[in-house]
């Protein structure tokens, strides 16, 4: 796995969870939301824009935002976490990552 270099000056922005999320998308807790925007993660089982959303689609933003990036810093009771959406954690790179 490669390094991801952040950009030091925005460090202080993410807000870190110590209880975590309860996983449920869409869910507006603070504790669930993005660590940048707080918007809520991912979209609820029952919103009407998945009746007509293709199984194998995987590239909309309904699939983006369905998956957080997740970062976790300390160990054990101490551990935090934080919840991005992809598009707010691209603002907090030095340099945009590609996959390989």
């Amino acid at each position: 796995m490669n390094a991801i270099d952040l950009k030091s000056e925005l460090l202080h922005t993410i807000r870190w969870s110590l209880r975590g999320s309860c996983g449920e998308s869409g869910c507006d807790d603070p504790e669930c939301t993005c660590s940048v925007c707080a918007k809520p993660i991912g979209v609820p089982e029952d919103d009407p824009r998945w009746a007509t959303h293709s199984e194998y689609c995987e590239d909309c933003d309904l699939c983006r935002d369905q998956v957080p990036i997740m970062l976790f810093r300390g160990a054990g009771d101490q551990t935090k976490q934080a919840r991005f959406h992809t598009s707010c954690f691209e603002t907090l790179l030095t340099k945009k990552v590609v996959a390989s």
